[in-house]
């Protein structure tokens, strides 16, 4: 039984690749000694991953992901549901990912100006919904499947009908440094970029939702993106009251205060995702080429860290701030020597032309692989390392349960695992809300004590409780290289028993 205090137990590994143990011995000692000291972050939202499972050279040639520090490679994130899609047989459909419901025909407008699209989905009533949206551009780029070359093709294989690979879908999101124009995505290669709302006339997807499990469904909470204003076809602003805009649903999860937190050694966390970077945007002094800026990262030791690695799309994505530009970074960001001039390349290949990599702009905010030819976009494309995340296997730990109990003033904490591999232990959080901001409540790292065969019980009771409150828990696990997933939430109210 665990009640705040807990032993470590020594590594015992295997010596047969010598560097890469060793740099896995020293990312555990580093993130032990960050936990105990109670300065871990696990971050306000996890990412998902991109999708992309796949590696490939320069020329776009498919190769060997070991030791390539790829997104193919590292498949950094939060495993996808299986199923993804839920058809919920009403001409709705669930994406089981983010808790967000799609009309299950994809094009159920056709061709629309931005006002037009707007006007369309706010109007809409299906299954018995009224509250349907044209959705944000968070919400958009999040069915984007970085394995696919046509994501299209694979999300009508999901279930939904009519998805258009032709053309752009409108997204409710305004472009910060032209709001005359409006976000828009690409659903044959996942390109997230803007066009004039007049001029465009882009399909219209409706969704509806919120975030964190609003729909029971939720595996991920999506950020919102920052906007909070709204503007006309025009581009000047306007109250936001029933207009349907981003700037008026703000859907999603708001950036924690403080957004960063500086550790005084060259590295920032970013405290939304829990994602390590680099305070010098710039590190390597230049633009580099994509297999250079691979190479620069996989090779970095910085503040004592050696597993430094490039990001993929969605870890470069999810800096960006919609409400600004120039760049599009959160207001206060402790970042130096940001290059908002081109784009900053990430590890993920675009599936659709495997001789390039998708790149993130920090001048506004989009992606696509315009400046990511990975031999030739040197010229323009800049490094920006990250570590941290869940990385690597994701089935380490099998969870088997993760329950908590109410009694008068407190509540039991219990968790079984069917099996555990490189398992170093585990970090419980409470909130006194499922979506709000959760705190770790045990002073030390819970160690580990099942085996890959068989597993183990744990646990723990908290004290630090009032009775008829209603109190979330969620369980982390953390294996030897420092890779952390993330469990639950899981809830009790804590009562006299035979009292309400």
């Amino acid at each position: 039984m665990q009640s705040g205090r807990s032993k470590q137990r020594p590594y015992k590994g295997n010596f047969k690749q010598r560097r890469a143990i060793m740099k896995r011995i020293i990312c555990f000692i580093m993130a032990a000694m960050i936990l105990m000291a109670g300065s871990a972050f696990a971050g306000t939202i996890e990412l998902p991953k991109t999708g992309q499972t796949t590696c490939y050279d320069t020329s776009g040639s498919v190769i060997p992901c070991p030791l390539t520090g790829q997104d193919g490679e590292i498949q950094a994130g939060v495993p996808w549901p299986d199923p993804r899609f839920t058809d919920n047989g009403n001409g709705t459909m669930t994406d089981n990912l983010t808790g967000l419901m799609w009309t299950k025909d994809a094009n159920p407008g056709g061709y629309q100006t931005w006002q037009q699209a707007l006007d369309y989905a706010n109007g809409l009533t299906l299954a018995e919904y009224s509250d349907w949206r044209l959705p944000n551009v968070n919400e958009l780029e999040s069915l984007i499947n970085a394995n696919e070359a046509n994501s299209a093709t694979w999300l009508n294989a999901q279930g939904f009908t009519n998805v258009q690979a032709s053309y752009y879908y409108w997204s409710s999101t305004a472009l910060a440094r032209s709001p005359d124009c409006a976000w828009i995505v690409l659903m044959w290669n996942g390109d997230v970029l803007a066009t004039f709302k007049s001029g465009s006339h882009p399909y219209v997807w409706p969704v509806r939702g919120g975030q964190c499990g609003s729909l029971d469904h939720s595996v991920i909470c999506l950020p919102k993106t920052g906007q909070t204003k709204c503007y006309n076809t025009s581009g000047g602003e306007i109250p936001c009251a029933g207009t349907g805009q981003d700037g008026e649903i703000q859907a999603g999860v708001a950036r924690p205060d403080p957004g960063f937190t500086d550790h005084g050694d060259g590295t920032i966390t970013d405290n939304l995702t829990g994602l390590m970077w680099t305070k010098n945007a710039n590190l390597p002094g230049g633009a580099k080429n994509w297999q250079q800026a691979l190479d620069y990262a996989n090779n970095l030791t910085l503040a004592g860290y050696p597993d430094w690695r490039l990001p993929n799309r969605k870890e470069l994505y999810s800096l960006q701030d919609f409400s600004r530009y120039n760049p599009s970074l959160p207001a206060g960001h402790p970042f130096t020597n940001v290059q908002a001039i081109s784009d900053y390349l990430s590890s993920t290949t675009d599936a659709g032309s495997t001789d390039n990599a998708w790149g993130v702009g920090i001048y506004d905010g989009h992606v696509d692989n315009g400046n990511g030819d990975k031999s030739s976009g040197g010229n323009n494309t800049y490094v920006w390392p990250v570590r941290g995340g869940q990385a690597g296997p994701p089935t380490l730990i099998e969870l088997s349960s993760f329950t908590a109990t109410p009694s008068v003033k407190k509540v039991i904490l219990e968790w079984t695992t069917a099996s555990e591999i490189d398992n170093a232990g585990f970090n419980l959080y409470r909130s006194e809300s499922a979506d709000g901001n959760y705190a770790k409540i045990n002073a030390s790292l819970i160690p580990a004590e099942g085996s890959p065969t068989t597993g183990a019980t744990y646990q723990y009771i908290d004290k630090d409780v009032k009775n008829r409150a209603t109190y979330y828990y969620k369980l982390e696990d953390i294996d030897l290289n420092g890779t952390s997933t993330m469990h639950g939430p899981v809830s009790a109210v804590p009562r006299r028993l035979g009292r309400e």
